[in-house]
Protein backbone atom coordinates (compact mmCIF):
# COMPACT_ATOMS: atom_id res chain seq x y z
CA UNK A 1 0.00 0.00 0.00
CA UNK A 2 2.75 2.56 0.81
CA UNK A 3 4.74 1.82 -2.11
CA UNK A 4 1.34 2.64 -4.62
CA UNK A 5 1.05 5.71 -2.70
CA UNK A 6 4.59 6.71 -3.11
CA UNK A 7 4.22 5.71 -6.85
CA UNK A 8 1.29 7.56 -7.07
CA UNK A 9 2.78 11.06 -5.49
CA UNK A 10 5.28 11.15 -7.96
CA UNK A 11 3.34 10.46 -10.72
CA UNK A 12 1.06 13.05 -9.60
CA UNK A 13 4.19 15.19 -9.33
CA UNK A 14 5.38 14.64 -12.84
CA UNK A 15 1.88 14.90 -14.21
CA UNK A 16 1.62 18.49 -13.11
CA UNK A 17 4.58 19.35 -13.60
CA UNK A 18 4.63 18.39 -16.99
CA UNK A 19 0.82 19.73 -17.44
CA UNK A 20 1.86 23.09 -16.55
CA UNK A 21 4.29 23.42 -19.08
CA UNK A 22 2.49 22.37 -22.07
CA UNK A 23 0.42 24.98 -20.45
CA UNK A 24 2.95 27.67 -20.42
CA UNK A 25 4.60 26.39 -24.04
CA UNK A 26 0.94 25.82 -25.64
CA UNK A 27 0.13 29.66 -24.66
CA UNK A 28 3.67 30.88 -25.90
CA UNK A 29 2.90 29.16 -29.09
CA UNK A 30 -0.78 30.88 -29.71
CA UNK A 31 0.44 34.23 -28.53
CA UNK A 32 3.70 33.94 -31.13
CA UNK A 33 2.19 32.30 -34.11
CA UNK A 34 -0.98 34.76 -33.87
CA UNK A 35 1.35 37.29 -34.73
CA UNK A 36 2.54 35.56 -37.53
CA UNK A 37 -1.04 34.62 -38.74
CA UNK A 38 -1.90 38.32 -38.22
CA UNK A 39 0.78 39.22 -40.97
CA UNK A 40 -0.05 36.61 -43.28
CA UNK A 41 -3.75 37.47 -43.39
CA UNK A 42 -3.00 41.32 -42.70
CA UNK A 43 -2.87 41.61 -46.57
CA UNK A 44 -5.66 39.55 -47.47
CA UNK A 45 -9.29 41.45 -47.61
CA UNK A 46 -11.94 40.10 -45.98
CA UNK A 47 -9.67 38.20 -43.70
CA UNK A 48 -9.23 39.27 -40.43
CA UNK A 49 -8.59 38.47 -36.94
CA UNK A 50 -11.00 35.62 -36.56
CA UNK A 51 -9.09 34.68 -39.28
CA UNK A 52 -6.26 34.47 -37.68
CA UNK A 53 -6.72 33.24 -34.42
CA UNK A 54 -8.60 29.98 -36.25
CA UNK A 55 -5.12 29.40 -38.17
CA UNK A 56 -3.12 29.67 -35.21
CA UNK A 57 -5.73 27.51 -33.23
CA UNK A 58 -5.40 24.63 -36.01
CA UNK A 59 -2.00 24.81 -35.75
CA UNK A 60 -1.36 24.77 -32.33
CA UNK A 61 -1.72 20.89 -31.71
CA UNK A 62 0.86 20.06 -34.13
CA UNK A 63 3.51 22.36 -32.72
CA UNK A 64 3.09 21.43 -29.15
CA UNK A 65 3.08 17.33 -30.62
CA UNK A 66 6.38 18.40 -32.45
CA UNK A 67 7.98 19.59 -29.02
CA UNK A 68 6.15 16.90 -26.62
CA UNK A 69 10.03 15.84 -25.72
CA UNK A 70 11.09 18.94 -24.71
CA UNK A 71 7.71 19.38 -22.67
CA UNK A 72 8.33 16.38 -21.14
CA UNK A 73 12.05 16.84 -20.08
CA UNK A 74 12.05 20.62 -18.73
CA UNK A 75 8.36 19.67 -17.08
CA UNK A 76 9.55 16.73 -14.98
CA UNK A 77 13.50 18.48 -14.52
CA UNK A 78 10.77 21.05 -12.52
CA UNK A 79 9.13 18.68 -11.28
CA UNK A 80 11.66 16.54 -9.51
CA UNK A 81 14.28 19.84 -8.88
CA UNK A 82 11.27 21.31 -6.93
CA UNK A 83 11.03 17.97 -4.55
CA UNK A 84 14.94 17.94 -4.61
CA UNK A 85 14.83 21.67 -3.24
CA UNK A 86 12.30 20.87 -0.40
CA UNK A 87 14.46 17.70 0.66
CA UNK A 88 11.45 15.00 -0.25
CA UNK A 89 14.27 13.15 -3.20
CA UNK A 90 16.96 12.99 0.06
CA UNK A 91 14.19 11.60 2.62
CA UNK A 92 12.65 8.78 0.30
CA UNK A 93 16.20 8.19 -0.05
CA UNK A 94 17.71 7.75 3.14
CA UNK A 95 14.16 5.55 3.53
CA UNK A 96 15.84 3.14 1.12
CA UNK A 97 14.02 4.08 -2.09
CA UNK A 98 16.20 3.55 -4.70
CA UNK A 99 16.81 5.42 -7.97
CA UNK A 100 14.94 3.16 -9.82
CA UNK A 101 12.06 3.23 -7.65
CA UNK A 102 12.09 7.15 -7.95
CA UNK A 103 12.27 7.31 -11.48
CA UNK A 104 10.41 4.28 -12.86
CA UNK A 105 6.99 5.75 -11.88
CA UNK A 106 7.57 8.89 -14.29
CA UNK A 107 9.16 6.66 -17.31
CA UNK A 108 6.12 4.96 -17.39
CA UNK A 109 3.73 7.59 -17.17
CA UNK A 110 5.42 9.02 -19.99
CA UNK A 111 4.97 5.84 -22.20
CA UNK A 112 1.20 5.83 -21.12
CA UNK A 113 0.78 9.35 -22.18
CA UNK A 114 3.30 8.49 -25.27
CA UNK A 115 0.78 5.74 -26.26
CA UNK A 116 -2.03 8.26 -25.74
CA UNK A 117 -0.76 10.97 -27.75
CA UNK A 118 0.11 8.96 -30.62
CA UNK A 119 -2.84 6.84 -30.78
CA UNK A 120 -5.89 9.53 -29.57
CA UNK A 121 -3.98 12.87 -30.18
CA UNK A 122 -1.48 12.98 -33.55
CA UNK A 123 -5.17 11.76 -35.68
CA UNK A 124 -6.83 14.98 -34.13
CA UNK A 125 -3.76 16.95 -34.49
CA UNK A 126 -3.17 15.91 -37.83
CA UNK A 127 -6.98 16.49 -39.03
CA UNK A 128 -6.81 20.45 -37.57
CA UNK A 129 -2.85 20.36 -39.71
CA UNK A 130 -5.42 19.33 -42.46
CA UNK A 131 -7.66 22.00 -42.26
CA UNK A 132 -5.34 24.85 -41.42
CA UNK A 133 -3.32 24.53 -44.48
CA UNK A 134 -7.18 24.35 -46.41
CA UNK A 135 -7.67 27.60 -44.84
CA UNK A 136 -4.45 28.98 -45.46
CA UNK A 137 -5.37 28.39 -49.38
CA UNK A 138 -8.95 29.31 -48.70
CA UNK A 139 -7.93 32.84 -47.31
CA UNK A 140 -5.55 33.28 -49.75
CA UNK A 141 -7.95 32.61 -52.79
CA UNK A 142 -6.49 30.27 -54.46
CA UNK A 143 -6.50 25.94 -54.55
CA UNK A 144 -2.93 26.15 -55.72
CA UNK A 145 -1.64 22.63 -57.26
CA UNK A 146 -3.20 20.08 -55.11
CA UNK A 147 -2.34 16.74 -55.55
CA UNK A 148 -3.32 13.50 -53.81
CA UNK A 149 -2.83 10.08 -54.49
CA UNK A 150 -5.65 7.33 -53.47
CA UNK A 151 -6.30 3.12 -54.29
CA UNK A 152 -7.22 4.37 -58.03
CA UNK A 153 -4.61 6.34 -58.77
CA UNK A 154 -3.14 9.79 -58.93
CA UNK A 155 -5.22 13.01 -58.83
CA UNK A 156 -4.29 16.80 -59.60
CA UNK A 157 -6.46 19.53 -59.33
CA UNK A 158 -5.19 22.68 -60.85
CA UNK A 159 -7.01 26.33 -60.94
CA UNK A 160 -5.92 28.94 -62.97
CA UNK A 161 -8.04 31.92 -64.39
CA UNK A 162 -10.94 30.63 -63.60
CA UNK A 163 -10.10 27.94 -65.41
CA UNK A 164 -10.37 24.08 -63.13
CA UNK A 165 -8.38 20.91 -64.83
CA UNK A 166 -8.94 17.55 -63.14
CA UNK A 167 -6.34 15.52 -64.14
CA UNK A 168 -6.53 11.52 -63.19
CA UNK A 169 -3.32 9.17 -63.75
CA UNK A 170 -3.23 5.23 -62.73
CA UNK A 171 0.39 5.54 -62.14
CA UNK A 172 3.63 7.52 -62.29
CA UNK A 173 7.39 6.60 -63.38
CA UNK A 174 9.75 9.31 -61.71
CA UNK A 175 12.26 7.06 -64.23
CA UNK A 176 11.20 8.94 -67.24
CA UNK A 177 8.85 11.36 -65.58
CA UNK A 178 5.79 9.94 -67.48
CA UNK A 179 1.91 9.78 -66.09
CA UNK A 180 0.55 6.56 -68.05
CA UNK A 181 -3.35 6.02 -68.56
CA UNK A 182 -4.01 9.70 -67.93
CA UNK A 183 -7.69 11.13 -68.33
CA UNK A 184 -7.66 15.22 -68.39
CA UNK A 185 -10.99 17.50 -67.19
CA UNK A 186 -11.43 20.80 -68.03
CA UNK A 187 -14.38 23.08 -66.47
CA UNK A 188 -15.04 26.03 -65.62
CA UNK A 189 -14.95 27.90 -61.99
CA UNK A 190 -18.77 27.06 -61.40
CA UNK A 191 -18.37 23.63 -63.02
CA UNK A 192 -19.47 23.89 -66.64
CA UNK A 193 -18.11 21.55 -68.91
CA UNK A 194 -15.48 22.38 -71.67
CA UNK A 195 -13.19 19.44 -72.59
CA UNK A 196 -11.78 16.00 -71.79
CA UNK A 197 -8.84 14.17 -72.90
CA UNK A 198 -7.67 10.58 -72.39
CA UNK A 199 -4.12 9.42 -73.37
CA UNK A 200 -2.37 6.06 -72.98
CA UNK A 201 0.71 8.61 -71.61
CA UNK A 202 1.74 11.50 -70.35
CA UNK A 203 5.10 13.16 -70.29
CA UNK A 204 5.44 16.15 -67.96
CA UNK A 205 7.49 19.14 -69.50
CA UNK A 206 7.96 21.94 -67.58
CA UNK A 207 4.77 23.69 -68.61
CA UNK A 208 3.12 21.21 -70.86
CA UNK A 209 1.81 17.51 -70.81
CA UNK A 210 2.88 15.90 -73.94
CA UNK A 211 0.12 13.34 -74.64
CA UNK A 212 0.35 10.04 -76.72
CA UNK A 213 -2.07 7.94 -78.72
CA UNK A 214 -4.60 11.34 -77.24
CA UNK A 215 -7.95 11.36 -77.68
CA UNK A 216 -10.47 14.74 -76.92
CA UNK A 217 -14.19 15.45 -76.72
CA UNK A 218 -15.66 18.74 -76.11
CA UNK A 219 -18.67 20.83 -75.63
CA UNK A 220 -20.05 21.68 -79.72
CA UNK A 221 -17.59 18.96 -80.94
CA UNK A 222 -19.56 16.38 -82.88
CA UNK A 223 -16.96 13.61 -82.67
CA UNK A 224 -13.88 12.39 -80.51
CA UNK A 225 -10.45 14.14 -82.01
CA UNK A 226 -8.01 11.96 -81.85
CA UNK A 227 -4.32 12.54 -82.44
CA UNK A 228 -0.99 10.42 -82.11
CA UNK A 229 0.59 13.71 -80.12
CA UNK A 230 -0.33 16.36 -78.63
CA UNK A 231 0.71 19.23 -76.41
CA UNK A 232 -1.23 20.29 -73.48
CA UNK A 233 -0.37 23.99 -71.89
CA UNK A 234 -0.70 22.89 -68.13
CA UNK A 235 0.74 25.27 -65.49
CA UNK A 236 2.57 22.16 -64.06
CA UNK A 237 6.30 21.28 -63.24
CA UNK A 238 7.86 17.83 -62.70
CA UNK A 239 8.65 19.10 -58.82
CA UNK A 240 4.89 19.48 -58.17
CA UNK A 241 3.88 15.94 -58.84
CA UNK A 242 6.97 15.03 -56.80
CA UNK A 243 6.33 17.63 -53.52
CA UNK A 244 2.84 18.86 -53.85
CA UNK A 245 1.08 15.54 -51.68
CA UNK A 246 -0.30 15.75 -48.19
CA UNK A 247 2.39 16.49 -46.06
CA UNK A 248 2.83 13.52 -43.09
CA UNK A 249 2.30 15.65 -40.43
CA UNK A 250 -1.10 16.48 -41.65
CA UNK A 251 -1.62 12.63 -42.18
CA UNK A 252 -2.64 10.07 -38.99
CA UNK A 253 -0.40 7.48 -37.49
CA UNK A 254 -3.65 5.59 -38.97
CA UNK A 255 -3.57 6.80 -42.45
CA UNK A 256 0.28 6.96 -43.15
CA UNK A 257 0.46 3.05 -43.99
CA UNK A 258 -1.83 3.40 -46.76
CA UNK A 259 -0.62 6.51 -48.40
CA UNK A 260 2.67 4.80 -48.28
CA UNK A 261 1.37 2.11 -50.20
CA UNK A 262 -0.36 4.07 -52.56
CA UNK A 263 2.60 6.09 -53.51
CA UNK A 264 4.83 3.73 -53.52
CA UNK A 265 2.52 2.31 -56.56
CA UNK A 266 2.71 5.87 -57.87
CA UNK A 267 5.78 5.84 -58.76
CA UNK A 268 6.12 8.46 -55.78
CA UNK A 269 8.95 9.19 -52.92
CA UNK A 270 7.83 7.88 -49.68
CA UNK A 271 10.56 8.07 -47.49
CA UNK A 272 9.37 11.43 -45.67
CA UNK A 273 6.18 9.38 -45.07
CA UNK A 274 7.69 6.02 -43.44
CA UNK A 275 9.75 8.21 -41.52
CA UNK A 276 6.77 9.67 -39.97
CA UNK A 277 5.16 6.52 -39.23
CA UNK A 278 8.31 5.41 -37.26
CA UNK A 279 8.48 8.02 -35.65
CA UNK A 280 5.82 8.59 -34.31
CA UNK A 281 5.35 5.28 -32.80
CA UNK A 282 8.73 5.66 -31.28
CA UNK A 283 7.14 9.12 -29.40
CA UNK A 284 6.72 7.04 -26.11
CA UNK A 285 10.29 6.03 -26.11
CA UNK A 286 11.09 9.14 -26.49
CA UNK A 287 9.41 10.45 -23.86
CA UNK A 288 10.43 8.14 -21.21
CA UNK A 289 13.94 8.83 -22.35
CA UNK A 290 13.57 12.62 -21.50
CA UNK A 291 12.02 11.81 -17.95
CA UNK A 292 14.67 9.10 -17.26
CA UNK A 293 17.39 11.89 -18.41
CA UNK A 294 15.30 15.01 -16.33
CA UNK A 295 15.62 12.28 -12.97
CA UNK A 296 18.96 11.27 -13.55
CA UNK A 297 20.14 15.15 -13.03
CA UNK A 298 17.10 15.87 -10.39
CA UNK A 299 18.16 13.34 -8.04
CA UNK A 300 21.30 13.67 -7.64
CA UNK A 301 23.24 14.69 -4.46
CA UNK A 302 24.18 18.13 -5.70
CA UNK A 303 20.46 18.76 -7.47
CA UNK A 304 19.66 21.24 -4.56
CA UNK A 305 23.16 23.15 -5.11
CA UNK A 306 22.49 24.30 -8.18
CA UNK A 307 18.54 24.92 -8.24
CA UNK A 308 16.11 25.47 -10.92
CA UNK A 309 18.45 27.27 -13.11
CA UNK A 310 20.74 24.98 -13.21
CA UNK A 311 18.70 22.07 -14.52
CA UNK A 312 16.82 24.16 -16.99
CA UNK A 313 20.45 24.41 -18.25
CA UNK A 314 21.08 20.67 -18.08
CA UNK A 315 17.63 20.04 -20.09
CA UNK A 316 18.50 22.75 -23.15
CA UNK A 317 21.57 21.14 -23.43
CA UNK A 318 20.23 17.60 -23.53
CA UNK A 319 17.12 18.95 -25.55
CA UNK A 320 19.78 20.14 -28.39
CA UNK A 321 21.66 16.94 -28.47
CA UNK A 322 18.64 15.17 -28.64
CA UNK A 323 17.58 18.03 -31.87
CA UNK A 324 20.67 17.25 -33.11
CA UNK A 325 20.98 13.77 -33.52
CA UNK A 326 17.34 13.49 -34.74
CA UNK A 327 17.93 15.62 -37.35
CA UNK A 328 21.06 14.14 -38.76
CA UNK A 329 18.75 10.92 -38.11
CA UNK A 330 16.54 11.60 -40.64
CA UNK A 331 18.82 13.44 -43.19
CA UNK A 332 20.86 10.04 -43.43
CA UNK A 333 17.29 8.39 -43.93
CA UNK A 334 15.80 11.16 -46.61
CA UNK A 335 19.73 10.96 -48.41
CA UNK A 336 19.29 6.39 -48.34
CA UNK A 337 22.03 6.20 -46.12
CA UNK A 338 20.44 4.13 -43.65
CA UNK A 339 16.64 2.37 -43.27
CA UNK A 340 14.19 4.48 -42.02
CA UNK A 341 12.97 2.41 -39.47
CA UNK A 342 16.27 2.95 -38.07
CA UNK A 343 16.84 6.48 -38.43
CA UNK A 344 13.35 6.49 -36.43
CA UNK A 345 14.04 4.59 -33.94
CA UNK A 346 18.04 5.44 -33.19
CA UNK A 347 17.41 8.70 -31.14
CA UNK A 348 14.97 7.04 -28.85
CA UNK A 349 17.34 4.25 -28.08
CA UNK A 350 20.52 6.47 -27.80
CA UNK A 351 18.57 8.74 -25.43
CA UNK A 352 17.30 5.85 -23.07
CA UNK A 353 21.12 3.84 -23.33
CA UNK A 354 22.35 7.54 -22.27
CA UNK A 355 19.55 7.95 -19.67
CA UNK A 356 20.21 4.69 -17.75
CA UNK A 357 24.08 4.89 -17.98
CA UNK A 358 23.47 8.06 -16.36
CA UNK A 359 21.47 6.75 -13.74
CA UNK A 360 23.66 3.80 -12.88
CA UNK A 361 26.42 5.74 -12.51
CA UNK A 362 24.72 8.00 -9.78
CA UNK A 363 23.21 4.70 -8.34
CA UNK A 364 26.41 2.59 -7.96
CA UNK A 365 29.10 4.43 -9.07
Amino acid sequence: MRLRLYVRYLMRRTLVGIAGLFLVIGALIVTVDLIEALREVGKIEGAGFLTALRLTLLRAPQVLLTLSPFVFLFGTLFAFGQMAKSSEIAVMRAAGVSVWRLVVPGAALAVILGFATVTALDPLAARMESSAQALKNEVRGRDGKMLAAFREGIWLRQREEGITMVIHAARFDPADSMLHDVTIWKRTREGTFLERWDAKTAAVTEDAFVLAQARRTATGLRRADERALYVLPVGLDLRALREDKAKPDALSVWELPDMTRVLESAGLSTISYRLRYHDLWSLPLKLAAMVLIACAFSVSGNARQGGIARLMGVGVAAGFVLFIVSELSAATAEASIVPVALAAWAPAILAILAATSLLLFREDG
